[in-house]
């Protein structure tokens, strides 16, 4: 798998499981406070991970250029 594959894949991981942690908190599926930061903490990780891949694939990008 090449590294543009690769990169794809993780951003389409990263989004689907920040779709279902989003979907949880629309619906009050956290249990309590606790749960809510938990899962906040994880899309806001997720965040940064997905912008540091797209940083990443906007460098080789330039790199390939």
């Amino acid at each position: 798998m090449d590294y543009i594959k690769a990169a794809e894949h993780l951003l389409q991981k990263i989004r689907e499981r920040k779709e279902a942690l989003s979907q949880t908190l629309a619906t009050g599926g956290a249990q309590d406070i606790e749960q809510y930061h938990r899962i906040v903490g994880e899309i806001a990780g997720l965040n940064i991970a997905e912008q540091e891949i797209q940083t990443l694939n906007k460098n080789m990008e330039e790199i390939d250029d």
